[in-house]
């Protein structure tokens, strides 16, 4: 089925000269090309593109909300995390995932370094428990004189 030849229409600056090119393809490309800009109705390459907002504005609401959503997710993320920065929490000096020891090493000196690393800990918690006990005590003696301090001046 033969082309029908189309109503001449000024087009936008690339396709205006359909005649001029002695390509037939070339001239089948131009008519096609025409005839969507017709259906587009009214497309300009000089048109003013929309704004930021007239986009967001014409998008339907589940894509906008969707888009909220993520933002909000994101900055939920990141301030938590600066949050964290902020609230003194601080990683230990050292993390020990897996000790190496040397190839000729005997079960009793294995048990000999558990022993010791179990009495530096025994050590560790006594003086926790006595400074623990200590200041209790100085508690009760700080209250002891409250109250003798409240009695005499009453």
């Amino acid at each position: 089925m033969p082309l029908k030849k189309p109503k001449a229409v000024k087009l936008p600056t690339p396709f205006a000269d359909q005649s001029a090119s002695a390509d037939d393809d070339a001239r089948r490309r131009a008519i096609l090309m025409r005839r969507e800009l017709e259906q587009a109705e009214g497309f300009s390459w000089n048109e003013e593109q929309p704004g930021f907002v007239r986009r967001i504005r014409e998008q339907p609401l589940y894509k906008t909300l969707f888009a909220l959503g993520a933002i909000g997710m994101g900055a939920a993320i990141v301030s938590a995390f600066l949050v964290a920065m902020d609230s003194g929490i601080q990683v230990p000096e050292r993390i020990v995932y897996m000790e190496s020891w040397r190839g000729d090493r005997t079960a009793q000196e294995a048990v000999d370094e558990r022993e010791e690393a179990m009495d530096k800990l025994r050590a560790q918690v006594e003086a926790n428990r006595r400074a623990y006990e200590a200041e209790q005590a100085r508690q009760k003696a700080l209250a002891a004189e409250r109250a003798a301090a409240a009695q005499a001046s009453s």
